[in-house]
């Protein structure tokens, strides 16, 4: 499969997220986060702060339109209290349209079915799974294998984005180096091939309302 620059593959993703879908194409309209290293920095001991472009990255993704959670591992037993103990921003959970701890959930990451019960969760009319992301910095919840992930949110169906600063690892559908790629690339093909994409997977993605 030819191989796409990881910023046009992500620019891609973006100008799907424009607009409504055309010619039947699923376009981006619901995006899942994990928490810990993806939007707070827990490099050093709680309370945990954001990540400096998280806020901005979050306010720019409601502005357009899409509906937004958390998925994040707690051990068990955990409520919304004990998580927001730990975090110097306790109130930016707020932000999320739906939050799901593992510990109120069928499953911890990377089983998939956290991923279904978060994206059921999501207000009707719900987005197809196609149209819905997972972002993360753990390439194991993410998928285990590029065509058949059995594990992870690509399992379900969802478009697995990895935060990373490594070489892009082809598990992931799109890899990013900071959250605030989710917002830089103002532009790309509407036709694209994804490095790990199934070609009907890719065919889903290749084209939206306001693309040539």
């Amino acid at each position: 499969m030819r191989s796409t620059p990881r910023l046009v593959q992500f620019a891609a993703l973006l100008a799907l997220a424009s607009g409504p879908p055309a010619r039947g194409a699923d376009c981006l309209r619901a995006i899942f986060f994990d928490l810990g290293n993806t939007l707070v920095d827990q490099t050093n001991p709680a309370p945990y702060p954001l990540f400096p472009t998280a806020q901005a990255t979050i306010d720019s993704l409601q502005a357009r339109g899409l509906a937004l959670g958390i998925i994040t591992n707690v051990p068990a037993g955990w409520d919304r209290g004990d998580l927001e103990a730990l975090l110097l921003q306790p109130a930016f959970l707020d932000e999320f349209d739906v939050l799901v701890l593992s510990s109120e959930a069928p499953a911890p990451k990377p089983d998939p079915a956290i991923y279904t019960h978060a994206y059921n969760l999501l207000a009707l009319p719900r987005p197809t799974v196609a149209a819905t992301a997972f972002v993360g910095e753990t390439i194991g919840e993410i998928g285990n294998t590029v065509l058949n992930p059995t594990v992870g949110a690509r399992a379900i169906g969802m478009t697995g984005i990895h935060l990373s600063n490594g070489v892009p690892n082809p598990i992931a559908d799109v890899t990013i180096t900071t959250l605030d790629d989710l917002l830089t690339v103002e532009s790309a093909p509407c036709s694209f091939l994804v490095d790990g994409f199934e070609s009907a997977d890719a065919a889903a993605w290749s084209s939206c309302a306001g693309c040539p």
